[in-house]
């Protein structure tokens, strides 16, 4: 009720009509949303029980309700991109082929939209994604009630979580939940631990992108001690303590186009150093790592059959020491293309490699 006064805004007048409306209305125990509404007016509130069941909504009368009153999602239930040409409450399904895009940027998430999230069944919120952008905001929770077609082509995926609320109940998911094929995905801050919970076995990301300023943002993904899959991804990029991440994915089968680690700062990467066992990429085509990150090569693995088209190493000679206590022909990079390789002249003699031609044959090093 509060809600309805606050829109008032101070203004006397308008405070007295709505007074007089709300003594005129009776605020609903519970409302069963549908396409015919009432012709009587309705008071919804933070008591109301409303009920979406049979019928699809626009994505901006859902964040509403969310907010306002006690949401249950029954059976056949959507929700699409909002359009001011069209009622936002339509029969489910009639945008079935309809793809919106799913943004909401900083948006602080009432505890009864929290509790509405966390009442919801996995899979219950039908919906045609062509992009989802859900930065620093709880809404992220979300993600896993959503029931995405695994055939569904999602352009990007961008979630950034500054605090771990925002994504504490995907986290807590125990079962992984689809997002569809989707092309692009940057996960930033608390975000990143998302990527343990998505199911992206028959995927083909072309372009991940993970970056963690603090430790705490990778906590959750470090603690894990199975491998999660991330599917077949073309590019990768790992920064910050994001880099360190790159020890639980499970990469053994997978073909990476372009793969490059930053890391400016040493602890960054000291989860990866500290191991005793070194953790396997795969194929690589072309592996870029700078600053702290150049140590990662010694902790590192790569496919047996594979050749490199570029392999640099870039950063100022401190980044380099590890490296340098390591033993001479000890790090073993495999086959690299001729001109491909960019590397310190002092570290060439701490790594074992063959250069080829286009052709894959042996070629002298000048």
């Amino acid at each position: 009720m509060d809600e309805y006064r606050k829109a008032a805004g101070g203004n006397e007048e308008v405070e007295i009509r709505l007074s007089a409306l709300l003594t005129q209305l009776q605020a609903s125990a519970s409302f069963l949303l549908a396409c015919d509404l009432p012709n009587e007016a309705v008071l919804l509130t933070e008591k109301t029980t409303v009920t979406l069941s049979n019928i699809e909504i626009s994505e901006k009368l859902f964040f509403v309700l969310l907010e306002k009153t006690r949401v249950t999602v029954g059976g056949s239930f959507s929700i699409t991109g909002h359009n001011y040409s069209y009622d936002c409450i339509r029969e489910h399904g009639m945008a079935r082929n309809s793809p919106f895009e799913l943004v909401r940027s900083w948006v602080v998430v009432s505890p009864l939209a929290l509790e509405n999230i966390g009442r919801m069944a996995p899979n219950s919120i039908g919906c045609s994604l062509e992009s989802v952008n859900l930065r620093s905001t709880g809404l992220i929770n979300i993600l896993p009630k959503l029931r995405i077609h695994g055939d569904c082509e999602i352009e990007s995926l961008r979630l950034s979580a500054s605090e771990k609320e925002h994504v504490a109940e995907v986290l807590a998911q125990e079962n992984p939940f689809c997002v569809g094929r989707v092309k692009k995905m940057w996960l930033r801050e608390y975000a990143v631990g998302v990527i343990t919970k998505m199911s992206l076995k028959d995927s083909e990301i072309e372009s991940l992108v993970l970056y963690a300023s603090e430790e705490a943002h990778v906590a959750a993904v470090l603690a894990q001690k199975k491998p999660f899959c991330v599917g077949g991804v073309k590019k990768m990029w790992l920064l910050g303590y994001a880099a360190s991440v790159i020890t639980k994915m499970s990469l053994k089968d997978c073909e990476i186009e372009y793969l490059r680690l930053d890391a400016t700062r040493r602890k960054h990467v000291a989860e990866v150093l500290a191991q005793e066992k070194p953790f396997c990429v795969g194929r690589v085509k072309k592996m870029w790592l700078y600053e702290y990150a150049v140590g990662v090569i010694t902790k590192m693995s790569i496919h047996e059959d594979n050749t490199m088209e570029s392999f640099v190493l870039g950063g100022y000679k401190d980044y380099f020491s590890g490296i340098l206590e390591e033993g001479d022909n000890s790090i073993d990079l495999g086959r690299i293309r001729t001109g491909g390789l960019r590397v310190p002249e002092r570290i060439k003699r701490k790594l074992r490699y063959t250069l080829v031609d286009g052709e894959g044959k042996e070629v002298l090093e000048e």
